[in-house]
């Protein structure tokens, strides 16, 4: 085994064992950055009760094997709002990193789709919901959107390091990568397969958010579900969206909105509203 290797080897050692404490991820990019493992075959990880197969040029991928886990945050959370035997959304899904675990919260007796556009990163999710022998998961192959249709979409290889920042485009450009992929609403989805009850909806779309809450206002305003969705300035453009019409829309529905961090959630407002973060939408009575 090479130096790099066996560095790499320590590291995902240590990651699953002490998770991410202050200094340890500064350390690992030291050790290991990103670009330095672009090269690297697929790992298979027993991460979370899960096992998970990725590769460590990637973010997720990265983050999984050096600190345990990905966005821990975001699934502190997910443990406490999830039910057993309820259902959950997951669009965006990638390579299954949250479906994975939405799955063993809602149980046998529990129902998952995971909305994923992206071909080549829905061979991945595919991939690891099989290892794991999830039957109460269903992939959606195409984009959550708010009407019925097409759309253009940059969607890098499953390998590239940015596969998880597959995207819609607004141009009809030609680019490398930029494929149609078909659009459909979660309103429908869900009619579709006639559930009773909707607990949970994961959405990270880069950018795509408001078309995709647009798209769910009817299964938003009949089940209530909880909500987390990630907000980035830079993107939201990408959907024509923005701070204003998501928390008017969120607002109207009878929402409380946080923003979720490393410790507790911070109730937002439209003039509090963050830069980039991942909001947690409760839902009121």
């Amino acid at each position: 085994m090479d130096p790099v290797s066996k560095r790499v080897e320590l590291l995902a050692w240590l990651g699953g064992r002490i998770g991410k404490p202050p200094g340890f991820e500064r350390v690992a990019r030291r050790l290991v950055p990103l670009e330095r493992c672009a090269a690297m075959p697929e790992i298979c990880l027993v991460r979370d009760g899960s096992v998970f197969v990725t590769r460590p040029g990637v973010p997720v991928g990265w983050h999984v094997a050096f600190f345990g886990s990905y966005e821990p945050e975001l699934r502190d959370v997910m443990r406490v709002i999830v039910p057993p035997g309820g259902v959950a959304i997951d669009v965006g899904a990638n390579v299954g990193w949250h479906t994975l675990l939405l799955a063993r919260l809602v149980g046998g007796a529990g129902r998952v789709l995971a909305v994923e556009a992206n071909p080549s990163v829905r061979e991945q999710l595919a991939q690891n919901i099989g290892l794991n022998r999830l039957a109460q998961v269903e992939i959606i192959p195409c984009a959550a959107a708010a009407a019925e249709g097409s759309l253009r979409f940059a969607g890098p290889a499953a390998d590239d390091p940015g596969a998880g920042n597959g995207h819609v485009v607004k141009e009809e450009a030609a680019a490398a990568g930029v494929i149609s992929v078909p659009a459909r609403p979660l309103d429908a989805v869900v009619a579709e397969r006639r559930l009773e009850r909707l607990d949970f909806i994961k959405i990270d779309v880069e950018g795509f958010e408001w078309p995709v809450l647009q798209g769910a206002e009817q299964t938003i305003a009949k089940h209530r579900p909880n909500i987390i969705f990630e907000f980035d300035s830079a993107y939201v453009a990408r959907g024509d969206g923005s701070a204003a019409l998501l928390a008017e829309f969120l607002a109207r529905h009878r929402y409380r909105l946080f923003s979720i961090g490393r410790n507790w959630a911070e109730r937002v407002e439209l003039v509090t509203w963050p830069d980039c973060a991942n909001i947690l939408a409760l839902a009121s009575d």
